[in-house]
């Protein structure tokens, strides 16, 4: 007597990242809208903007157009790939900020200021749209990801012209950047952490079903 084989019917929903992995991508995003803001102040012209000897009109481009617009060619690709591939988005996005840290952090003219903006505009947007991407993926606690990540960008934006403005004052602009540097690597070694250990919980043993092929690893998403 022929007996069918039997199937089994688990529509098993697919798994969003957990929430500890917008952490790393986070934490990247808030230095890089606190870098949009940094090189401005409330009261006057930057220091920055003084010792380089740059006209508002130069100061407005390099400053602010071009970081803006970096940071636009960049978010897409964070948007795209952030969601599977999380950590390979965010560490180079980071590695860009770095740089372009250092290079305002030392630069000698307005060209390296230019080109240290636009990097670091490229390692913000692109770590925002990773942000975006995994947040709207979250299973729960969506809303309330979003609600803090919102909050804090805008604290970001509103206190890096007082502090930056403070700090260049006591001391120098470059000081600012410097300081920024050590957050930018603090942010690069936890993205990385995270990746690992993203990497070693996406590698579970593929489960048996019987009569009939295992299921395919579950887990988060590609470091």
């Amino acid at each position: 007597m022929y007996v069918p084989t039997p199937t089994q019917h688990d529509p098993r929903p697919s798994a969003g990242p957990p929430w500890w992995l917008v952490v790393g991508p986070g934490f990247a995003a808030l230095i890089g809208l606190f870098l949009l803001t940094v090189v401005y102040r409330f009261d006057g012209r930057a220091t920055l903007q003084i010792e380089l000897g740059m006209s508002n009109q130069a100061m407005l481009l390099s400053g602010l157009v071009a970081y803006l617009v970096a940071a636009a060619i960049a978010f897409p690709a964070g948007l795209l790939l952030g969601a599977r591939f999380p950590t390979a988005v965010t560490v180079p996005g980071l590695c860009l900020m770095l740089l372009g840290v250092v290079l305002i952090a030392f630069t000698p003219d307005s060209v390296l200021f230019l080109v240290g903006r636009v990097l670091n505009g490229l390692g913000a947007g692109a770590a925002i749209g990773v942000t975006v991407a995994l947040i709207r993926r979250l299973r729960t606690g969506r809303g309330v990801a979003a609600g803090v990540m919102a909050g804090l960008g805008v604290v970001a934006l509103a206190i890096a012209p007082l502090l930056g403005g403070l700090l260049s004052d006591a001391l120098s602009f470059r000081v600012v950047y410097v300081v920024a540097a050590v957050f930018v690597f603090v942010a690069l070694v936890v993205a990385g952490i995270i990746g690992i250990v993203a990497l070693a919980k996406a590698k579970p043993a593929a489960r048996p079903m019987p009569y009939g092929a295992p299921y395919p690893p579950q887990g988060p998403p590609h470091a």
